[in-house]
C-alpha cells in the first residue's frame, strides 16, 4: 500500500512538471510536452483504475 501511495505522489509531481512544460513557449517541443502530459495523466488514470479493482 505504501508503495502505491509513493507512486501516486511521484505521478502527481510528474503531472505538475508536465503541466509546466506544456505551458512552455517552445514551439518545437510543445507537442512533445503535451504528449508527455497526456501519458502521465493516463498513468494516473490506470493507477486509480487498479485501485478500484
Amino acid at each position: 500500500m505504501v508503495e502505491r501511495d509513493e507512486d501516486g505522489a511521484l505521478l502527481a509531481q510528474m503531472l505538475v512538471l508536465a503541466d509546466r512544460l506544456a505551458q512552455s513557449e517552445d514551439a518545437l517541443l510543445k507537442g512533445q510536452y503535451a504528449y508527455l502530459r497526456a501519458r502521465v495523466a493516463a498513468l494516473i488514470e490506470l493507477q486509480s483504475f487498479g485501485e478500484a479493482v
